[in-house]
């Protein structure tokens, strides 16, 4: 059986809100725990600054309430100015982590450049909901989990990552490469045996047991027979600093969308596609 493949280049998105700030943080420690290089991407996004070209658009003042032109030299001040605090925030927590890192700025659709840098990297972070603060998943996050990148840490503001990582496992080729980034990423470990009978649960257990005595590590099981997301949920509930590594398509989503699966979980989710 091959190793685990190795995190060596992450990716997050950061824009300056609380969210991405958040997602900022937990990049950062991973990649101070896995050795790996540190990328920050901030898009500027072009519907806004077509927006701001046009003469009869109007902008509501945060504090004043009031209406006012929305101006183009002012919308290209703002988004250097977000770029700028997002570059010293990745300085600052790179500086904290010890970590190499770098940091660009694209102009474009965002979903469609995070999704081409995404491409060169091993890990894609981002915050849940950007600017909106919600606990669910934003409009950007279910763009890019539904686009499918093999490897996407969703973020909520105030989520702590580790000591645990807790996966699920189902036999299933994807299942194997979430048990796979978990033996990765390393430390303490909590597998729920995704399974319709408690025969194939024990099997299940059995498979995982073997591949992990391989690496030296040992794990905590639950069998989760017949269950769906809910039973996940409660799973993960009771860690208060986790990652959940979520294979995209498992049987435990039972119809349900993989965003409203997502919505359910309220610690870090790694979702492996």
């Amino acid at each position: 059986m091959s190793d685990p493949p190795k995190i060596r280049h992450i990716l997050v998105a950061i824009d300056a809100s609380p969210q991405s700030l958040a997602a900022l943080e937990a990049a950062a420690e991973l990649a101070a725990r896995l050795g790996a290089e540190l990328a920050g991407l901030y898009v500027e996004d072009i519907n806004l600054v077509r927006l701001a070209a046009l003469p009869a658009v109007l902008e509501i003042g945060a504090a004043s309430a009031r209406a006012r032109p929305l101006d183009r030299r002012r919308m290209a001040r703002q988004l250097r100015g977000q770029a700028a605090r997002a570059e010293r925030a990745m300085a600052v927590a790179a500086g904290r982590t010890q970590v190499r890192w770098s940091f660009s700025v694209a102009r474009g659709l965002i979903e469609t450049e995070l999704l081409q840098a995404a491409n060169e990297a091993d890990l894609f972070v981002l915050g849940r909901a950007g600017w909106s603060g919600k606990r669910k998943l934003g409009s950007t996050a279910r763009k890019l989990v539904a686009a499918g990148f093999r490897r996407t840490l969703l973020i909520e503001r105030g989520g702590r990552l580790l000591p645990t990582l807790m996966t699920a496992y189902d036999g299933s080729e994807q299942s194997q490469r979430a048990l796979d980034t978990a033996i990765g990423i390393g430390g303490y470990l909590a597998v729920g045996m995704v399974a319709d009978d408690e025969a194939e649960a024990k099997r299940l257990q059995s498979e995982v047991a073997a591949r992990l005595s391989l690496v030296g590590l040992e794990a905590r099981y639950r069998w989760l027979v017949r269950a769906d997301t809910s039973e996940l949920a409660d799973m993960v509930r009771p860690q208060e600093e986790c990652i959940l590594i979520l294979p995209g398509e498992s049987p435990l989503l039972k119809g349900k969308s993989l965003p409203e699966a997502l919505d359910e979980f309220e610690c870090p989710v790694l979702l492996v596609q």
